[in-house]
């Protein structure tokens, strides 16, 4: 194993722009240090848990700062698809389910789940527990949360929740939800998106506003008491919270936390050094942190991320709507020279969607890991092409996603692939990717505890289908791995939609970050999670020394 390095990418944080997703596989390894191992070494993924050891028992009060890529879109958990709004919910809102440290599904606000047939889920809730507003977090909570998913037109979680037959309340702690057919991945999705339990009151009474206040919405550790857009966001201790720690403490040990958005990852690595900002979400620069390892004001710890970077290509117009272009593209891109001279190193070159730390599902020894001009140069004369003009779009906000960009164009060009960058804000890039006004572009996916996840991304239809790629075999294979809990038969037919996606490409998969957590050493058990941005609830144990 190789000592640590340098360097990230895409987003200001560890991915191409840093979208949305859901959570983190089955791990077991633990957050280490910054420079005991690089993440390349290849072991599997960690999860979750604290960043470092806690220095002494936790002091109660006290405020911190965070420093983030970038600012919270929407509070509504209808249309919240970006990674840092979901910050800002793991804080206020809880949700049915989380993650443990070992990256297991486990119950959140639901104390016991049992299952008397495989399509069928008998929730049992915590007892006693309230909502800020001060009304019962009960099973008409759950169900009225459940059914708008459901009902609303504009829901992006639509898909999580589709296959639920019916939702009946037996009691005011029990909730009975009978799916349509058996969703091997049903409790992972509520984990987040769908599984966020606000208030209906809270709701009806907000309204719109519920896209920019959470007041009263939530039964997490802190409520959300101001939001600056931009500027900065706060919250403050719930003091109604229903959590306690290992002595029977109330949680959280914090008075206040701040969020301040700082797009570009030099400027936020800056105000952690400075002490101006506590913590940072995301990843600092690579080429930065072997120094910052030994600065002896911070602390840095690793955890292998699941997420990962990739390319969209637009498949219904040109040139990406011929396979055999797609296929080019992916050839003709050097993956471990991005790692190394972007990333210096870290992380782990990748071409497909299901990640090594998801082994069970994962496709080793891929189509596009290692670089071959003489194919591409052959999959581009294959579709009657010598040379291909076209846009590629990208954030403007971080300096190494443009770094990313500026040699993918140098190294497709040798091909006879021409790539004009756009350099654009995030929101557009995202937007134009929903809406189909691109050729290719630049994104990041955050992880999922379940390959399902890549559901999201390939399905005819999906909400995130940037591609749209609409494939009747893979829409099969990908109903089919969802609709079976036996894992044997979900291995066969994620095998097989990675092969048919070598072919059909749709997506160029290249780059699996690390996480790391950067951290004033006076913060404690500060949560380093699987991919950096939701996984974790362990917000609620950090706390500041003196």
């Amino acid at each position: 194993m190789k000592s640590i390095k340098r360097r990230v990418f895409i987003t200001s944080a560890p991915l191409a722009g840093v979208l949305f997703a859901a959570c983190g596989p089955n791990q077991t390894a633990e957050p280490r240090p910054a420079g005991t191992a690089s993440a390349g070494t290849g072991s599997a993924a960690a999860t979750s848990a604290a960043g470092a050891p806690a220095a002494g028992r936790p002091v109660r009060g006290g405020a911190i700062t965070i420093a983030m890529p970038r600012d919270a879109v929407t509070f509504d958990p209808i249309r919240q698809n970006d990674a840092y709004s979901a910050v800002v919910l793991n804080m206020v809102v809880d949700t049915l389910y989380e993650i443990d440290g070992r990256g297991n599904v486990v119950g959140r606000l639901v104390e016991k789940t049992e299952n008397p047939q495989p399509n069928v889920y008998v929730m049992s809730l915590r007892r006693g527990i309230k909502f800020q507003d001060g009304t019962d977090l009960n099973a008409e909570a759950v169900k009225f949360n459940l059914e708008r998913h459901m009902t609303a037109a504009n829901s992006v979680r639509s898909q999580d929740v589709k296959d639920i037959q019916s939702i009946e309340t037996p009691d005011a702690s029990t909730v009975r939800i009978t799916l349509k057919q058996p969703f091997a991945p049903f409790t992972s999705k509520l984990t987040a998106g769908a599984g966020f339990m606000l208030s209906p009151k809270a709701v009806q009474s907000l309204g719109e506003n519920l896209q920019r206040d959470l007041t009263g919405a939530g039964s997490g550790a802190f409520r959300l008491t101001s939001w600056q857009k931009d500027v900065a966001i706060t919250l403050e201790r719930n003091p109604t919270y229903w959590k306690k720690d290992a002595d029977g403490g109330g949680l959280p040990y914090l008075d206040r936390v701040t969020l301040k958005a700082f797009p570009d990852e030099n400027v936020r690595l800056t105000n952690v050094r400075t002490g101006d900002a506590d913590a940072m979400i995301g990843n600092p620069p690579y080429k930065d942190i072997a120094d910052l390892a030994k600065d002896p004001n911070l602390t840095v710890n690793e955890t292998p991320g699941i997420g990962y970077s990739l390319l969209f290509m637009n498949t219904q117009s040109e040139p990406f709507n011929n396979a055999a272009v797609r296929r080019a593209f992916s050839y003709a891109i050097d993956r471990a020279q991005i790692r190394k001279t972007v990333f210096f190193d870290y992380g782990k070159v990748l071409d497909t969607p299901v990640p090594e730390s998801i082994p069970w599902a994962h496709v080793k020894d891929g189509q596009y890991l290692r670089r071959d001009v003489a194919k591409a140069r052959q999959e581009l004369q294959s579709a009657g092409k010598s040379s291909v003009n076209f846009t590629f779009q990208v954030s403007n906000a971080s300096p190494e996603l443009q770094q990313v960009a500026e040699l993918v164009k140098d190294q497709i060009k040798e091909v006879g692939l021409n790539m004009e960058i756009q350099l654009l804000e995030f929101a557009t890039v995202a937007a134009n990717g929903g809406s189909g006004a691109y050729q290719s572009l630049g994104i990041g996916w955050t992880g999922d505890i379940d390959p399902d996840t890549i559901y999201s991304l390939l399905a005819t239809g999906a909400g995130f289908n940037f591609s749209k790629i609409s494939n009747p075999q893979l829409d099969k294979l990908l109903n089919d791995a969802r609709a079976t809990p036996e894992q044997a038969r979900r291995t066969s037919a994620y095998q097989e939609a990675q092969k048919l996606l070598f072919q059909e490409q749709p997506m160029i998969v290249y780059f699996n970050p690390p996480q790391f957590a950067t951290t004033r050493k006076s913060i404690q058990q500060y949560p380093n999670n699987y991919n950096g941005y939701w996984g974790s609830r362990d917000y609620d144990k950090m706390w500041k020394r003196s």
